[in-house]
C-alpha cells in the first residue's frame, strides 16, 4: 500500500471510529469496553486506568455526557497502529459547570488477531483556560 493510500485508510478509520466511540460514550456506555484491548490504558485528565474492565467501569461511572467533535486527525504509526486525535466540547450532567467544556482526546488503535482495530491507549484532557495573573 502506498503512503498516500495508508493515510487515506487512517482517515477513514478515524472517521468511523470517532463516530462509534462518542455515540457509545454518550448513549450506550455499557458497551464501550468492547472498543478496548484487554491491556489498554486510559489516562483521564492525568489519572491512569489500566485494563479493559477497569476502563469500562471508570467510563460508566462518569456523569451522562453530550459530546460535539470539531476536529479529527489520524496518522499511521510504524507498527501498523493508528493514532487518532480529536478535539471538541463535552457537557457532563450533574457537574458544577453547566457549560460545554473543550477537550482533546488521543487514541492509539492496534490491530487484533482478527484484523479489527481496538484502543490500546486513550488520553483524554479537558482544556481549561489558564488565568494570567
Amino acid at each position: 500500500m502506498s503512503k498516500a493510500a495508508e493515510i487515506v485508510t487512517c482517515i477513514e478509520t478515524a472517521e468511523t471510529f470517532h463516530k462509534l466511540f462518542y455515540e457509545k460514550l454518550d448513549k450506550s456506555r455499557q458497551t464501550i469496553g468492547k472498543l478496548y484491548l484487554d491491556n489498554a490504558t486510559l489516562t483521564w485528565n492525568g489519572n491512569a486506568v489500566k485494563g479493559k474492565a477497569e476502563i469500562s467501569g471508570f467510563l460508566q461511572k462518569l456523569p451522562i455526557s453530550h459530546t460535539n467533535v470539531y476536529s479529527v486527525d489520524a496518522q499511521p504509526l510504524m507498527d501498523s497502529s493508528i493514532m487518532i486525535v480529536t478535539t471538541g466540547t463535552v457537557k457532563f450532567q450533574s457537574t458544577n459547570s453547566n457549560r460545554d467544556q473543550d477537550f482533546s482526546q488521543t487514541f492509539v488503535l492496534k490491530k487484533t488477531d482478527t484484523k479489527t482495530m481496538k484502543v490500546s491507549f486513550d488520553c483524554f484532557r479537558l482544556i481549561n483556560k489558564i488565568e494570567s495573573g
